[in-house]
């Protein structure tokens, strides 16, 4: 039987991830070393086409626009190469227009570049592998070239890495964590000055600037409403790559989305790591004795979907820990809001998400579904899920694909455990044979796929 998944518009694609056969974490793997396990074809060509579907596809996403008018050049070109999720493309919206700003072009083609940025992603060592490769052929360019090149790493390896990467690569002038795109002019600037390589990977409170983003679509836009994680899943690198939860004011949301709307713009994504911890870090309480924060994500919602011209608005990621009927409510009374969630549930298993950390059961995610559902019927879920964490058995694996089963969901994004440096499981013991990781993972993506299509058969006969 063929599988296909019917796309829903507007909606993001599915990440269907190949399991991850290497780690630079050596104490964390067995030594299993044999072949990876294989869908059957027309199964496996379709995970193929829906693997170049996700955020900056299996290659990354290469910013491509033309010059900003109004705005002296400066003759000099820079080229950004994306890899990993929206956070980081929204990022990089902001220092393109740092350095358009100051006079520099976009270039499609890396070898017409002056500037060189990859913004980089950690969730997997795959995207590490990726950054690394490009890094050496650009490396060879510079030394040909005798210095007429900057080349940044941006995002979360640099965060992670730190003074190794300048040390692995030498060629790499400015290694700087998230926090800072949008100092990306200034940090140059110290490059010129000291002529020595900077590395600016330090905690800092993120600077607001809602004038910068140079964004690569003209009707939809991102809008970082938080930054960072304060969780602490035993898997995740996120925490220590972004930093501490940081929320921006209300107003200087709505100010930016305003002016989007004033734009012209239709569609905003308000963006987080874990975007329902907005506001826990801002001071004050709710007037109405109810012990909530003065500023929630709810309160929030409500408070930018009056905004003139801006017709859709959506929102990612959410954590299951802080997802509240107040919140599903206010989803279903504000017409603006689209019904998509997108929800992470990593496993099925509750001793699982207990390891995990990650603060809620399997019942517990269930009844938020279908909360969401008594609320709004036709309402599109997507989650992630990893397979193979250590220790899962094959009977707790079992337990996941009940629970997509269960759920119905309109997407998955799966991936197989990858142990990532700086995180308690990369550590333990118990590790899942690459083996065994590779066939739960090609089980449970005929199983989404499957699942997919069947919810999607809802709208047949709909206008």
């Amino acid at each position: 039987m063929a599988y296909r998944v019917l796309p829903l518009w507007g909606l993001q694609a599915p990440i269907l991830c190949a399991p991850n056969y290497r780690t630079s974490c050596q104490r964390a793997r067995t030594r299993c070393r044999a072949a990876s396990l294989q869908l059957p074809p027309h199964l496996q060509e379709q995970l193929n086409e829906l693997e170049e579907s996700k955020y900056c596809g299996t290659e990354g996403h290469v910013l491509v626009r033309e010059a900003p008018a109004g705005v002296q050049r400066n003759g000099k070109r820079y080229h950004i190469h994306t890899f990993g999720c929206q956070m980081n493309l929204a990022d990089s919206e902001r220092m393109a227009g740092v350095l358009e700003a100051v006079g520099y072009e976009c270039a499609e083609d890396p070898s017409q570049a002056e500037i060189l940025i990859y913004n980089t992603c950690s969730i997997r060592e795959k995207a590490e592998v990726k950054v690394y490769s490009a890094l050496g052929k650009q490396a060879k360019r510079k030394r040909d070239r005798m210095g007429d090149l900057k080349i940044v790493v941006a995002g979360c390896v640099a965060q992670q890495e730190g003074q190794q990467l300048l040390r692995r690569v030498p060629e790499v002038d400015l290694v700087m964590g998230p926090q800072f795109a949008n100092r990306l002019d200034q940090l140059l600037e110290q490059v010129d000055s000291q002529g020595t390589q900077v590395c600016a990977t330090e905690h800092i409170e993120i600077a607001e600037d809602i004038t910068v983003p140079r964004r690569d679509s003209n009707l939809t836009a991102w809008v970082n409403v938080i930054y960072g994680c304060n969780e602490k899943c035993t898997y995740c690198v996120v925490p220590f790559t972004r930093g501490q939860e940081q929320s921006r004011r209300l107003e200087d949301i709505k100010r930016e989305m305003l002016a989007l709307g004033e734009a012209g713009y239709k569609e905003v994504t308000l963006l987080g790591q874990n975007i329902d911890a907005y506001g826990r870090d801002l001071p004050g309480m709710a007037a109405d004795g109810s012990g909530r924060r003065q500023h929630t994500f709810t309160d929030l919602l409500r408070c930018v979907h009056d905004v003139p011209g801006i017709e859709r608005i959506r929102f990612a990621t959410s954590h299951p820990r802080y997802f509240t009927d107040r919140l599903v409510r206010a989803c279903a009374e504000l017409p603006k809001l689209c019904e998509f969630f997108h929800i992470p549930f990593q496993s099925g298993d509750d001793d699982i998400l207990r390891a995990m950390a990650r603060g809620y059961t399997a019942a517990r995610y269930t009844s938020i579904i279908s909360n969401i559902r008594r609320y709004m019927p036709d309402a599109s879920i997507s989650g992630d899920v990893i397979v193979g964490f250590p220790g899962e058995t094959e009977e707790q694996y079992l337990a996941t694909e009940r629970l997509v089963r269960q759920i119905g969901f309109d997407r998955v994004n799966t991936a197989a455990y990858s142990p990532r440096p700086n995180t308690p499981a990369a550590d333990w013991e118990q590790q899942v044979a690459d083996l065994i990781k590779a066939d739960r993972l090609n089980r449970l993506n005929a199983v989404v796929m499957e699942v997919a299509t069947e919810r999607a058969q809802r709208f047949m006969g709909r206008t």
